[in-house]
């Protein structure tokens, strides 16, 4: 009996042993993040809610820019990283945190309330920036639709109101193949993939105080493909999707303008400067864009008032006859602020010539100057009016974020003094789009060698802009 006691206990052990021998090892507790890594990307795939395809677009994603900036060092992380193992916050140098796409009920199912609220507490730091695409779009809102069904989960992370999804217009994702490549409102063509927006069967459009950088051109209604709310980018179609990986009809071309297009987003969104290649420009040079002095007067371009924009051909002033006429326009399509004087206050940044959320066209003005010693930035420009009279100024212009600490202003000069066209003293803005603006000018404008204007702007976040596209002065 003692035997066989004995023979069953050595049994039993083997078999604990063996089982210990082919299970999988204990999860260490140690975290990948480390202090050499700025971009965070959550990977758990399966029931961690992360696509497999979406895991493998972002991937291939970050290392295409990680080819072009090698400061770039992102990591992935899984569910326990989140719910436990790595407090987001602790990590000062990580300057994006990202949500891929995949299954929102799954995502917020596997990270949960600890997840959720590590999460909330890095997007609440300063200078940090979340990028929810898909279903980390659908993640980032209070509750949703599916399907024409409401679904309202307990972890979500509540930040952006109600959203809806799959715009079946576009693609059905219950219908073979269940994607589709759309054309965005910006010109890029991207694959849509059941992603969320607002506006279009179930929901009105609440951006809670983002703006639409982007809108679907193939159904009406201009509703959203891509905001941002302040350091929260959120996107409804892959901009990372991988041609011929998982999906047709993407191109080399298409996939690479749209990783610059993502790129340029988030380092709009996060505050950072990462290399980004420029955008392809397939359009011929024009008198007008070939930095020439074609009719050798000195002024080249956009400069020249005998430039109307890029696309004009035709350096030369046109005759006026009786002092009416274009006197001086701005599209910033040229990707330059050549012949405008920057200033700007200590510690502040310049204005510069941008490509995210453009009026019209790839290019415009925009200032982010991060402080609020007012002027902190300013864009000035010398336009001769000898010889015109009736002067008008117009713009566009687009304020994100400003508030009663901030302060836009539009000013013209007379040869003595600056005069004030547009100001937002104490009052907050926060343009949803461009909003157009003109002025017609007192007699002093005219006939003046000495005529200026400048836009100023200061403003203290990271989170607040100011774009200016289509300036033009003419005398009418």
């Amino acid at each position: 009996m003692k035997k066989e006691i004995l023979a069953g206990l050595f049994i039993s052990l083997l078999v604990i042993m063996v089982g210990f021998a082919i299970a999988k090892p204990p999860r260490t507790s140690s975290c990948p993040i480390d202090s050499t890594h700025n971009i965070v990307v959550y990977g758990d795939t399966g029931l961690g809610g992360v696509g497999d395809l979406s895991k493998s677009w972002i991937n291939h994603f970050f290392g295409w820019w990680e080819l072009q900036d090698p400061s770039i060092n992102y990591v992935f992380v899984d569910a326990n990283d989140i719910r436990s193992d790595c407090n987001l916050s602790s990590y000062p140098n990580i300057k994006l945190y990202v949500q891929p796409g995949g299954d929102a009920y799954y995502q917020q199912k596997s990270l949960g309330p600890s997840g959720k609220n590590n999460i909330l507490n890095y997007i609440n730091k300063n200078d940090t920036a979340y990028l929810g695409i898909c279903a980390g779009f659908y993640y980032a809102a209070n509750d949703y639709y599916w399907q024409g069904s409401y679904y309202n989960w307990p972890d979500m992370l509540d930040i952006f109101p109600t959203v809806e999804g799959s715009i079946t217009n576009i693609a059905d994702y219950d219908s073979n193949p269940g994607y589709a490549l759309t054309t965005l409102s910006n010109g890029h063509n991207s694959i849509y993939y059941g992603g969320p927006t607002q506006g279009w069967a179930n929901t009105n459009i609440n951006l809670a105080g983002g703006e639409k950088l982007a809108s679907f051109s193939a159904i009406p209604g201009d509703v959203p493909a891509i905001v941002r709310m302040q350091d929260k980018l959120l996107t409804s179609i892959h901009l990372e999707a991988y041609e011929n990986d998982g999906i047709n009809g993407l191109t080399t071309e298409q996939r690479i303008e749209n990783y610059k297009l993502l790129a340029n987003l988030i380092n709009d969104a996060s505050g950072t400067n990462y290399y980004v290649p420029a955008y392809n420009n397939q359009t011929v040079l024009t008198q007008c864009s070939d930095n020439v002095d074609n009719d050798a007067d000195g002024l080249i371009d956009l400069v020249d008032p005998g430039c109307l924009d890029v696309n004009d051909n035709d350096e030369s002033d046109t005759p006026q006859g009786n002092g009416t006429g274009i006197l001086f326009s701005d599209d910033f399509e040229s990707g330059s602020l050549s012949g405008w004087t920057l200033t700007k206050v200590s510690g502040a940044n310049n204005w510069v010539n941008a490509n995210i959320n453009s009026y019209l066209g790839l290019r415009h003005a925009q200032s982010q100057p991060m402080s609020t010693t007012n002027p902190a930035s300013v864009m000035e420009r010398t336009i001769s009016t000898l010889g015109y009279s009736n002067i008008k100024v117009s713009y566009y212009r687009k304020l994100v974020g400003l508030d009663s600490a901030d302060e836009f202003q539009v000013k013209w000069y007379d040869g003595s003094n600056w005069n004030v066209l547009e100001q937002t003293g104490s009052n907050s803005a926060n343009d949803a789009s461009y909003v157009a603006k003109s002025f017609a000018l007192p007699l002093s404008a005219g006939n003046n060698a000495n005529f200026k204007i400048k836009f100023e702007c200061t403003a203290g976040a990271v989170s607040e802009i100011c774009r200016v596209d289509n300036i033009v002065v003419l005398s009418n």
